[in-house]
Formats: structure tokens, sequence, C-alpha cells
């Protein structure tokens, strides 16, 4: 079987990280909107406009404002098949969120936000059922987004923001599972006392890891007010194409003595064919282009009094923009791998509503279905995708009217989803959940 092959059938899914795959995007830049149902396209939000419709920034009540918030992600998922039933032991992610904006006029503000619009900490385990096509991998995204804001009329406004892009990761997955190599023990028997040691975990792992190049898009969007108190808004983030062009490949082994093995079956004529690609993985450099999905984003917002908001949003996600991975490494002899994927575009659908219960305290709760893009006949449990509901609520606390907390709560759960993933002659298929509680703390301050 020819080197190149091999590698392939090796690697196949080997970075199906998928960095923005469905399981990334992360929807928590505002604590105040995630408690809404974490949607904004229709809403006069001062600052934090310029994420949701930039158009709304210009609306803000004071000369400035500044907003910085965290949250806290506890999330697992599980995955069923037969009597495999497994969860996944992810640690606590934390994206965080910033804004400033100041108003120049009446008609014009400018600011500036910097967010994690994707990310994730999927831990699986080193010796699950599908170690082979994912251990863990951890990810974060960041956007910078400078964002001007203008006020055409008293009832119409646009705005437009520069995305620029950066991020890093790191995947690892097993390339020979626990128990693969009883064939090499019987065929070297001088190499049995070792492989029999470490038998009952994978022998040897992969890991990737790499940092992005900068990536660049936009933002822009309208908002219009036809009557009093009712809203429209419209808004588009536009696809970004992030690049890793210097990653590193990694071998990880339980212990000294299995690397050993490794090296010395690849110097045998008769097993080289298998083990020499394994080994030439070690501190190679690898590309790889991955796509941040476009959005559109339309919502309507309604006060039917003052203290009294409602909301409803559509989006629709490009996700057909992920319809293959490729994977080049720098040495000819590895080659090129294109991982299928076929993500289709979804809807999002959300709706929110806010009350000001008294001058101190603003209550919200909202509802959230965010359909799933992924194609369940190339399925990937680093990113265990389906249908999603949520629940949110949350409140602001206004001690003085220069100083707002925000607090929120999410919880989601997703649909059980059956997949199937494979990667030369491994498959792996099963029933697959998620879960995620999501608390989140703000603050803004108006100057």
């Amino acid at each position: 079987m020819k080197l190149r092959r091999i590698t392939l059938l090796l690697l196949a899914n080997v970075v199906s990280l998928g960095l923005l795959a469905e399981g990334y995007q992360l929807n928590l830049q505002s604590t105040k909107q995630l408690g809404m149902g974490y949607l904004g396209g229709a809403l006069k939000l001062g600052g934090e406009s310029m994420l949701f419709n930039p158009a709304g920034m210009v609306f803000m009540e004071t000369k400035s404002e500044a907003s910085f918030g965290v949250n806290a992600v506890i999330s697992k998922a599980n995955y069923v098949s037969g009597t495999n039933n497994f969860f996944s032991h992810n640690k606590i992610g934390t994206p965080i969120f910033g804004y400033y904006s100041y108003k120049v006029n009446d008609d014009v503000a400018v600011g500036v936000t910097i967010n994690n619009p994707a990310g994730n900490g999927m831990n699986w385990g080193g010796n699950w059922p599908g170690n082979t096509f994912v251990q863990s991998i951890d990810l974060a995204v960041y956007t910078l987004q400078p964002t001007i804001s203008v006020k055409l009329g008293d009832k119409f406004s646009v705005g437009a923001g520069l995305m620029v892009n950066f991020g890093s990761f790191t995947l690892s997955k097993a390339l020979i599972p626990a128990g693969g190599l009883a064939g090499l023990a019987t065929a070297v028997p001088t190499l049995a006392p070792t492989i029999n040691y470490y038998k009952g975990v994978p022998a040897v792992s992969l890991e990737l890891e790499g940092k992005s190049k900068v990536g660049y898009g936009f933002n822009v969007g309208i908002l219009y007010e036809p009557f009093e108190n009712f809203t429209i808004g419209v808004s588009y983030r536009s696809k970004i194409d992030m690049s890793v062009d210097d990653g590193t490949a990694k071998l990880q082994y339980p212990g000294p003595a299995m690397s050993y093995v490794i090296t010395t079956a690849a110097g045998i004529p008769s097993l080289a064919s298998t083990f020499m690609p394994i080994v030439m993985l070690d501190n190679e450099k690898f590309a790889a282009s991955l796509p941040i999905p476009s959005d559109l984003k339309v919502g309507v917002a309604y006060k039917p009094n003052k203290d009294f908001t409602v909301s409803a949003e559509i989006d629709y996600v490009g996700w057909k923009a992920y319809d293959k991975l490729e994977f080049d490494f720098a040495t000819e002899a590895l080659g090129k791998s294109v991982i299928t994927k076929n993500f289709k575009n979804t809807f999002i659908y959300r709706i929110g509503a806010e009350y000001k219960t008294t001058e101190k305290v603003t209550g919200r709760v909202g509802f959230i279905y965010d359909q799933t893009p992924v194609d369940t006949e190339h399925y990937g449990p680093e990113t265990p995708g389906a249908t999603k509901f949520s629940f949110t609520t949350g409140f602001t606390f206004s001690p003085t009217k220069k100083f707002d907390i925000d607090v929120a709560f999410q919880y989601l759960t997703s649909e059980k989803i059956d997949g199937t993933t494979t990667s030369g002659s491994n498959t792996l298929s099963g029933t697959y959940q998620t879960t995620a509680f999501i608390p989140s703390l703000g603050v803004k301050f108006k100057f």
C-alpha cells in the first residue's frame, strides 16, 4: 500500500475539529441579551448593538459606555452505542466579551468590541470507543471589531464594523488504539513485553496544535422604526476564512518504551509501510483552512409600554461554507487530506421579553430553537451537533444611573441524534446528546 494512502487512512477525520462547526459557535457575547434569548437585531442596545446590529449603537443614551462580561460554559456530551455509554469530561469554558462606545454627536457613534465568537473544550478521554477519531480538543477564536453607527433621520439608522479574527487550537486523537499492536507482539516477540504492558491504553496518539492567521470580515446592519415603539432590524455578518499555515503535529506515547516499539517497527522492511507514516508525523508541519459561517439576522421588537419589550428574531446561518476540511502536510509524501463534512445552511429562531419591575431591576426571559447543520453520515464526535433548545433568563440591577450589573442563565439541551463517521476501515456509530448550563455575569459603565 502506498505511503500516501496509508497516511490518509490514518488522518481521515484527524482534524475534523471544524473550528467553526456548529458545536463551537458561541452566542455568549452579552449577558443582558443572553437572558432574553440572545436576540438584539431589532433593539437599541447602545454599545452592545455592535455585535447584534451595529445600526442600533447610535441610539445610546449617554456620551460613552463600557461593558464587560464573562460566561461559564458547563457542558457534557453523551455517547451511547449498544452497551457503551460514555460521557465527556469537559473543562469549564470561560468566553469573554468587552465593548466600548462613544457618541460623537447626535447622529454618529463609534466603538470597538472584542469577544469570543467560537470556542470549545471537548474531552472524551483517552480510551473511549471513538478515540481514533478524537480524544480531546481545545480551541478559542477571538474577534476584534471597530464599528461606526449613523442615524439617517429619526426613524432610520445604519451601521458597519470590520471584523478581525484570530485564534488557536489543540486536538488529540489515538493513532493506534488499545490492543492495536497484538499482531506486532506476535511478529516481533522481543517487543511483546512492552506492548503487553501498555495493552490497556492507546499505543500512540497524535496532538495537533496551531494558531490561525488573521482573518477579516464585516458586520453591517440597518434599523427602522416604521411607527412609534415598533422597530425592524436586519444585520449581516460575513463569512470569514481562517487558515493555519504553521501548525505542528506531535506524537504522544504512554511511555518512552512505547516510542521505541513504534520506531523499531518502522525500521523493519515488512512493517515499514504501516509504521513509517506514523513516525513521520512527529514534529511535522501542516496547514488547514477553516471557515466561520455568515449570519443573516432579521428581527422585530415592540414596546407596548415604557417598561415592557418583546422581540422575535430569525438567524439564517451559512453553514454550507463548511462542506469540507482541507488539511495539508509540509512533507510531500504525507500529502493532502480532504475530509467531507457536508454541512447545510440552517435557521435559528429566538423570542424574548424584558420587563422593568422597579427603577433598579429589569427581568428577562427567552427561548431559542437552533437547527443543526450536520450531515449524520459524516458525523464528527469532536462537536456532537444536534438541534438544540435553550431556555434563558436573567436580570439587570442598576444601583445607580451610571452602573448596571447583569446576570443571566441559559439551559441548553439537544435532541438525541444518530451519527456515523468512517475512517478507513474504522466506523463509529452511536447516539449523541448534549446538555449545558451557562451562567453569565456582566457589568456596564455609562459616562
